[in-house]
């Protein structure tokens, strides 16, 4: 369904046209969250292939060294090395462009899928109603268009809190289940209605909430309009992760300001049949991979303003299971590319021997995930405020930034 032509000037007075300028590079800079939900087995990831420990630990489902005749994995630095179907990411690692951060959690952290997502998009320990991204959104004075996004069935935890953000599966499917026809006479009637002065905080809350979504089906319907074609070669992966990423990447070249973008990747409870270079975690990790490099190569004149940050809840135990898979871990494996972020693997390394394992078990944590947040916040949002989104914490540096 088309958005409504002409619900704009009831909003602002001003025509769309002079606010979605696809020439331009959107003001300000753009957080893209992502999150692979289920919990990323990390150790298959980034493979510490100079340790025997690991393959002893995963003798069906361990990743071979470079050199290995069979399921040989991509080399990073001698040391490490990334999984086959990581080969997008590869790319972006040897061009310097991608920071890896095998050894991400909380140093507390849950093995929960729920209390761990929470933890980590609240960017808080505790139960909270907000999430860090809204938090950080709230503290800036904008006149952006469209300033923030969650793709996916629900709205992620990051972007939840007072600031109103759009919440969407597809640009396509952002709209009221009316025709062209009645859609436009229901938002030329009631348009009006949010514009009068609140007589009560509930009305307030109720107006702004009405324009922004007049607002928003107006910019999304100019935005999808348009024959959007990918550039730099880029071809993103026919899949739902593949589709929002190109839709994020759309939205940052439309010019409407878009700060924040969160979007959820699944497939990672890997608690049986995982495989090696092929299987279950193998095709996660290649629509991962396909997906983001596709976005990186075709924002290629914009990545210095856009951050794309990956995580995920947890990763799974140095040992595989009885059932050829692994359960819920610790440590995990998180990437950030763009911005002026500089490539290379950040945090110590603390081992697999049996007394270098968390409990005997996990991969221990080096980063606090609240530490990338912090110089994401400090270096690319430039925001000055941390005490405020990261409550009660304070950050360590980890030079993630070539200007940090």
């Amino acid at each position: 369904m088309m958005a409504v032509a002409g619900v704009n000037t009831f909003l602002s007075g001003s025509p769309l046209s002079m606010r979605i300028n696809p020439a331009h590079a959107p003001e300000g800079k753009t957080i893209v969250s992502v999150f692979q939900r289920g919990g990323c087995d990390g150790l298959n990831c980034v493979i510490p292939y100079n340790e025997g420990h690991y393959y002893d630990m995963r003798p069906t489902i361990a990743i071979g060294a470079p050199d290995a005749p069979t399921n040989a994995a991509l080399d990073l630095n001698g040391q490490f090395d990334l999984h086959p179907a990581l080969s997008g990411l590869h790319q972006l690692y040897q061009a310097g462009s991608l920071a890896i951060l095998p050894t991400v959690h909380d140093p507390n952290g849950s093995r929960s899928h729920f209390q761990s997502q929470h933890y980590i998009e609240s960017g808080q320990r505790q139960s909270v109603s907000d999430g860090w991204l809204n938090r950080h959104l709230q503290t800036q004075n904008s006149n952006a268009s469209f300033r923030a996004v969650g793709f996916g069935s629900n709205l992620a935890q990051s972007l939840r809190s007072d600031e109103t953000v759009a919440s969407l599966t597809r640009l396509a499917n952002y709209n009221i289940g009316l025709d062209n026809e009645e859609e436009t006479l229901l938002l030329q009637r009631l348009s009006p209605l949010y514009q009068q002065s609140a007589s009560s905080a509930n009305q307030s809350l109720l107006n702004r909430f009405g324009l922004r979504v007049f607002n928003d089906l107006d910019l999304i319907g100019q935005i999808r309009s348009q024959d959007y074609q990918p550039e730099n070669g880029a071809q993103y992966p026919n899949n739902n992760f593949g589709n929002q990423l190109r839709e994020v990447a759309q939205l940052i070249k439309s010019g409407v300001g878009l700060e924040a973008a969160t979007v959820d990747i699944g497939g990672w409870d890997t608690h049986s049949n995982q495989g090696t270079a092929n299987g279950s975690q193998a095709r996660s990790l290649t629509a991962f991979s396909q997906g983001i490099h596709a976005f990186v190569t075709d924002l290629a004149d914009y990545m210095q303003d856009v951050v794309l940050l990956t995580s995920t809840e947890f990763s799974r135990p140095a040992h595989e299971n009885g059932s050829r898979g692994t359960d819920h871990g610790y440590a995990s494996t998180w990437f950030a590319i763009g911005g002026g972020i500089q490539g290379g693997l950040f945090g110590d390394w603390p081992g697999l021997s049996q007394n270098q394992l968390r409990d005997g078990r996990y991969l221990d944590a080096t980063v606090d995930y609240r530490d990338i947040y912090a110089e994401i916040l400090t270096h690319h949002l430039t925001h000055n405020q941390l005490a405020s989104l990261l409550p009660d914490f304070t950050p360590q540096t980890l030079n993630l930034f070539a200007n940090s």
